[in-house]
């Protein structure tokens, strides 16, 4: 219960409680009043002496205090039913006030419950998205070493197949310097400058090839 509403609700009580001693108070002065007014009526029945004006006087008196006596009673009648009324409201906000803490509990419940189900997906997220970096890590690395394998792999084939190209280049040359020396020893000396000439052909044309 809210502090304001608990110090109106008291404030209420001791109102209601200071009401209803004035009228208890003034019941007993009342129901005093009505003592002294039956002493006076039994004094003055004793006393034969009193005038017939004296005791219209005194009945008066009594009627008014019968009237306040039970105007007294309604009085208090109705500060019982306001005591009841009040009771009732009382127990009607309490009540209300018990709904009302229900509902906001049930409602922070539900916010944490929100709040937990969200922290759990942003978990599952993030967990997620870290295995699958991994993975791409993982597929980038592997790609990478086989990039490398095949590269170095190429190399070797390249560097071998240009080391057996200039092997067979060299021997070529080898095997046509031969010819070509072997040539020109069998020319005869009027064949001399046709055959060299020949020769030099031939070795430019394998030269370029």
């Amino acid at each position: 219960m809210p502090v304001g509403q608990e110090e109106h609700i008291e404030e209420l009580r001791d109102i209601h409680r200071l009401e209803i001693a004035s009228q208890l108070q003034e019941v007993e002065k009342l129901k005093k009043q009505l003592a002294e007014a039956e002493a006076l009526i039994s004094a003055s029945q004793v006393s034969a002496s009193r005038t017939k004006e004296e005791e219209a006087r005194r009945k008066s008196e009594i009627e008014q205090l019968t009237t306040e006596a039970e105007k007294a009673k309604e009085v208090a009648k109705e500060e019982e039913e306001k005591r009841v009324k009040a009771i009732s409201l009382l127990k009607t906000v309490r009540q209300k006030l018990v709904k009302a803490e229900k509902e906001r509990d049930d409602a922070v419940k539900e916010l944490d419950e929100m709040e937990a189900k969200e922290r759990q997906g942003r978990e599952r997220e993030r967990s997620e998205k870290a295995r699958l970096q991994s993975e791409i890590d993982t597929a980038n690395l592997e790609r990478e070493k086989a990039v490398t394998g095949l590269r170095t792999q190429f190399e070797k084939e390249l560097a071998a197949v240009k080391d057996r190209a200039e092997k067979e280049m060299s021997s070529i040359r080898t095997q046509f310097n031969a010819e070509v020396d072997a040539l020109k020893v069998t020319c005869t000396s009027s064949l001399w400058v046709p055959c060299t000439d020949l020769a030099t052909r031939h070795r430019f044309h394998i030269q370029t090839n």
